[in-house]
């Protein structure tokens, strides 16, 4: 009787798959995200301003401290809390709302999921650049001079050089090009909820809005939660949309905590006093995500219960 071939044991499942296929992700993580944020806060602690690093002396907190007194920093921080709430109040709801309208559809969906994702695509640089030329306010500016056609040049506005202006010009563009990437990811998460509870919904009398409310959200709610750790990390990192279209200005007002930071590496030469600015986005930034993640779970516990 001929003996049937032993099976190979999977090694997919061992501890030596699972480190395969672990370790290229977080092996340029560690290289591109944790290793200079811990490198940035070593040099936080120093005083240095060019030179040989050995040279630099230690001193400790005062960096920190300094930062207190910096009147910029409040400031920079501030425009970061206005990109966070634009992907907040406006990006992510706007995807959802895609995302929910997307999937209802029956023809065409294809077409406008790809048109909404063109913004994705293109570089950030691109777009700012983009930006730039449309809320300029001299006279090449796009949005002034349709203003001006349309009869409506009291509307006019130094959108990039105006208090108040400015600092939500050159937040609101980097929210608007990425309301594609967050738009694909709710319409992978409403494939996995049931068509019954649409169905159930509509039976009840429940419109479009009602169901996008009370069927939609609490089935993808942890998905939403991640959406907005992920925005919170981007809000927190901005840069590229302020240092391109104003440079940081006018007079700084449109500074961000890393835009601010790269000012001061790469303009003052002050490397230490640079590097503790965008420490202090980096532990903002982990302190924000457990908050956020620890309010998501006891929402989802919640409801649950």
């Amino acid at each position: 009787m001929r003996r049937g071939r032993k099976r190979g044991t999977s090694w997919y499942g061992s501890p030596v798959g699972i480190f395969l296929f672990v370790f290229p992700a977080v092996g340029v993580y560690t290289a591109l995200m944790l290793y200079p944020s811990l490198l940035s806060l070593y040099y936080s602690v120093l005083e240095w301003e060019g030179g040989p690093i050995s040279a630099a002396p230690f001193v400790g907190l005062a960096n920190f401290r300094q930062m207190l007194s910096d009147p910029i920093v409040p400031l920079a921080l501030l425009n970061n809390g206005r990109r966070l709430f634009l992907d907040w109040a406006f990006m992510l709801p706007v995807a959802l709302t895609l995302a929910f309208v997307l999937s209802r559809l029956r023809r065409g969906a294809s077409v406008y999921r790809f048109l909404f994702y063109i913004p994705v695509i293109l570089p950030a640089t691109t777009m700012a650049l983009l930006w730039r030329f449309i809320l300029s306010g001299n006279d090449y500016g796009v949005l002034n001079s349709l203003l001006r056609m349309v009869g409506r040049g009291e509307w006019v506005r130094p959108w990039l050089s105006g208090d108040g202006y400015v600092q939500w010009s050159t937040s609101f563009p980097a929210s608007w090009q990425h309301v594609g990437f967050y738009m694909v990811i709710f319409l992978a998460a409403l494939v996995g909820i049931p068509e019954e509870y649409y169905e159930a919904a509509s039976i009840d009398g429940a419109s479009g809005w009602q169901q996008l409310l009370h069927v939609t959200l609490p089935n993808i709610r942890g998905v939403y939660v991640s959406c907005m750790i992920l925005t919170l990390q981007g809000a927190l990192g901005a840069f590229i949309y302020p240092l391109l279209m104003t440079k940081g200005g006018p007079m700084h007002l449109s500074e961000t905590l890393i835009s601010y930071s790269l000012y001061l590496l790469w303009q003052k030469k002050t490397w230490g006093y640079g590097s503790a600015v965008a420490t202090l986005s980096f532990l903002l930034g982990i302190i924000a995500v457990a908050l956020v993640w620890r309010f998501g779970r006891q929402r989802e516990s919640a409801l649950y219960r």
